[in-house]
């Protein structure tokens, strides 16, 4: 039954997107393999249900519940948490990754410790206890006198944890995350990025994609897209946007794109979270300006081949499309609708244009070739 519902849900997000089968895929080839494993650091540490509580309330505990796809557990189940905690029974480990400025970031837990930290702010009573019967309709805050017992067996109850340290390479931990997510919902590569490299930068992107203007422009509406398939179209689009106008950088240098997707983007996030409040100000800005002028030229088909609402959006063509959009924002021009539509719809059918968006179309030489496709489709609708 679980793989059929893997499967239905599958074929429901295909809906959204092509070749979305790319955020599954956390297979990394190429050389380098053994001194990345080599550098992998995971100690094993406890920690006081309290201990974490306090470092949640610092906020130096991201539970990052939006990248799980249920957000918390309900009934029976947090209630037998708690139960068992009283009980002393043991919990499974927990996974948490250090960042480097010793903020910790909840890898397998988020759930559980969702519960405890809802428990302790007296957000639910207890109910449907087995064996503690005589806790059922007690909040946190109730067990006093003769239960007291209980808030100091919660508060003092010992979490086992592995904690990943760094500098454990990205690609070595999107393995770890696959690999303890496995007895649940699996994760994809967006939903893993949003714990990796949660900051700033994801969060204007969740921003962008809860807005009207992106539900307007692409149809995919924040309450219903489970997986992360809006987040990761705009991550795309900004970090094609940031290398073809040379502003990525790594390690203090020009990012130089060699085909690896992966590590473009990793990069890019890499860079948002250390970029200016002002700075995702504009590009914020700039992606809502993009979304608007996009739906209004497009409708319905944009984003998608032959302008067809009933085909799926092509992430090639939403990153080329938004491109263009971005240079007419940014030089402030204005464009005739029709004008831009047709051309828009000659270049898209154009064979030439279909190669750079069909087999291996994170090439090198397919990325760049789209690139100048763009550039000419905004000089023909640009000029006279």
């Amino acid at each position: 039954m679980e793989k059929d519902m893997r499967n239905r849900a599958s074929e429901e997000e295909k809906i959204f997107i092509e070749n979305v089968e790319e955020l599954e895929d956390l297979e990394y080839t190429g050389e380098g393999e053994k001194p990345l494993f080599a550098s992998v650091r995971v100690n094993k540490k406890d920690f006081s249900v309290y201990e974490l509580y306090r470092k949640y309330q610092k906020g130096q505990l991201i539970l990052e519940i939006s990248f799980q796809r249920n957000e918390v557990w309900k009934g029976r189940q947090k209630y037998e948490l708690i139960e068992s905690i009283f009980m002393g029974l043991p919990l499974s480990v927990f996974y948490f990754k250090q960042q480097d400025n010793a903020t910790y970031v909840v890898v397998d837990g988020t759930q559980r410790l969702s519960v405890l930290f809802d428990y302790l702010n007296n957000k639910f009573s207890l109910k449907s206890l087995k064996i503690l019967k005589f806790l059922n309709g007690k909040k946190f805050k109730d067990l006093t006198g003769e239960l007291g017992i209980y808030q100091s067996q919660l508060e003092d109850y010992q979490i086992y944890s592995h904690v990943i340290l760094p500098p454990t390479p990205d690609k070595i931990l999107f393995d770890i995350f696959d690999r303890v997510n496995r007895g649940g919902t699996l994760l994809n590569k967006q939903e893993i990025r949003n714990a990796l490299y949660h900051g700033e930068g994801l969060d204007m992107i969740a921003e962008i994609t809860k807005t009207e203007a992106f539900a307007g422009a692409t149809g995919i509406e924040h309450s219903k897209d489970s997986r992360m398939q809006g987040a990761y179209l705009v991550t795309r689009f900004l970090s094609f946007y940031l290398l073809f106008h040379d502003y990525l950088k790594k390690e203090g240098k020009p990012y130089e794109y060699n085909g690896n997707l992966d590590d473009l983007i990793e990069t890019t996030l890499t860079q948002l979270n250390h970029t200016s409040k002002k700075e995702l100000d504009r590009l914020r800005e700039m992606i809502i300006q993009c979304l608007i002028q996009t739906e209004a030229i497009l409708g319905k088909g944009a984003f998608r081949r032959e302008l067809n609402s009933s085909n799926p959006i092509n992430m090639n063509l939403f990153e080329i499309t938004l491109y263009v959009m971005s240079l007419i924002w940014e030089k402030n021009l204005s464009v005739d609708p029709q004008k831009a539509k047709s051309a828009f719809y000659d270049v898209i059918t154009n064979q030439e244009f279909l190669e750079y968006i069909g087999n291996d179309r994170e090439q090198t030489d397919k990325v760049y070739g789209r690139l100048r496709w763009a550039e000419r489709f905004f000089e023909e609708i640009c000029h006279d």
